[in-house]
């Protein structure tokens, strides 16, 4: 019997592997770090208070009633005198 023999070694799908992983990382985690900016404007944006005052509103309709009835379709809310899930044992 023959078996599959890919045409690239192990070795180097491992090692290439390993080179994506790299490149990976240095682009979004360690390039930004080193090359980016501070983060204060994010910084003052998250702490800095907001100008507007809470406002109430008004939802219309308040409340929705919804009224609907459903057959179970999973076998443990059949009703036991239904049909049977499972074919019987001969």
């Amino acid at each position: 019997m023959n078996s599959y023999e890919p045409e690239v070694p192990k070795a180097a799908f491992a090692g290439g592997s390993v080179l994506l992983t790299a490149l990976t990382l240095g682009a979004f985690v360690l390039a930004p770090a080193v090359f980016g900016g501070s983060y204060e404007p994010a910084l003052a944006l998250a702490t800095a208070k907001p100008n507007t005052v809470p406002q109430e509103v008004t939802i219309s309709p308040a409340r929705i009633d919804v009224i609907a009835l459903r057959t179970p379709n999973v076998a443990w809310a059949m009703p036991v005198d239904g049909k049977p899930n499972c074919k019987p044992e001969v």
